[in-house]
């Protein structure tokens, strides 16, 4: 995934946020027990929004405990110990780090394509125990991503709708993999919502390079090569629109096991998805303005 799922933290009270780092920091040390230390290096908050919304929807009561990091070697951490959900979390995240590698090496050249096929060669032992045990999920996420490639490569149409819900299908799979009943529906649903997000939100901020670079991008097919203020306008809203239906999905989830973790995903849709949305989107507006002449600017 690509970080852009995160809360807005000044808006999340002192046990609230103590609750997103615990789970931050135990999600880090699952995918280090279950994956490998290299496999750390594809944490992002991405993968604790699915954490926390898959131990909420397993019901899994989180249970803290103070550790030494590395990374922060003055103060004692509180983190959640490892859970199946967690366990879960790390082996999606080695998963989805393996594909991206493919992708980069397929898409990219120079200093980039030597990057990915060293990230590749260094997450090779972390995606071969997730692909053992989750081999279902690991087709399910090739196949998704080769649907996504191939209308990226060959079709004409100028959507962004098609390839927005392409990836939103991947992110049902892995958001609702091995959840049965009212849960696996609940899953399914806010999955492919966040997954449209995601992949607008990315397009939008990618928009220059992908310009500069020649390659695909659904904002430059639709919208042009000159977008209008009304444009990215009409953009937010879709992204909002999107959002609602991740509301839909949120409003059905069950008792949650604390308090806690409903105010930190209530948080992420409600505040800091909008508040990404807009950074992204606004960046690409202003990256899209005509450039002013000389002249233009003289007489102003």
């Amino acid at each position: 995934m690509f970080g852009y799922i995160k809360p807005l933290t000044p808006e999340l009270r002192i046990r609230e946020h103590e609750c997103y780092r615990a789970y931050y920091c135990g999600l880090c040390r699952a995918m280090g027990k279950c994956t490998g230390q290299c496999s750390r290096m594809t944490l992002s908050y991405d993968f604790v929004f699915l954490a926390a919304v898959r131990c909420w929807l397993a019901g899994e009561t989180p249970e803290f405990r103070k550790i030494r990091c590395p990374a922060h070697p003055v103060r004692r951490r509180r983190a959640v110990e490892l859970s199946p959900q967690l366990a879960y979390c790390a082996d999606v995240s080695a998963l989805l780090g393996h594909h991206k590698c493919l992708d980069d090496l397929a898409d990219e050249c120079g200093m980039r394509r030597l990057r990915a096929r060293c990230s590749g060669l260094l997450l090779s032992r972390a995606y071969r125990k997730a692909r053992r045990r989750h081999p279902e999920l690991d087709r399910a996420v090739a196949r998704e991503l080769d649907r996504l490639r191939e209308f990226e490569r060959q079709s004409t149409q100028a959507s962004a709708d098609v390839p927005a819900e392409i990836f939103g299908d991947l992110m049902k799979e892995i958001f609702a993999d091995g959840l049965e009943g009212a849960q696996g529906r609940i899953a399914a649903g806010l999955g492919r919502a966040v997954g449209r997000w995601i992949y607008l939100v990315d397009a939008a901020d990618d928009l220059t390079q992908d310009r500069e670079k020649q390659r695909f991008n659904p904002y430059l097919r639709l919208l042009g090569d000159a977008p209008t203020p009304q444009d990215w306008e009409l953009v937010r809203t879709g992204l909002t629109a999107i959002l609602c239906d991740a509301e839909r999905a949120f409003l059905l989830m069950p008792q949650p096991p604390c308090p806690e973790l409903k105010e930190i995903v209530a948080n992420i849709l409600y505040l800091g998805l909008p508040a990404v949305a807009n950074a992204k989107v606004g960046a690409a507006g202003q990256t899209n303005k005509p450039c002013k002449t000389k002249k233009e600017s003289i007489h102003e």
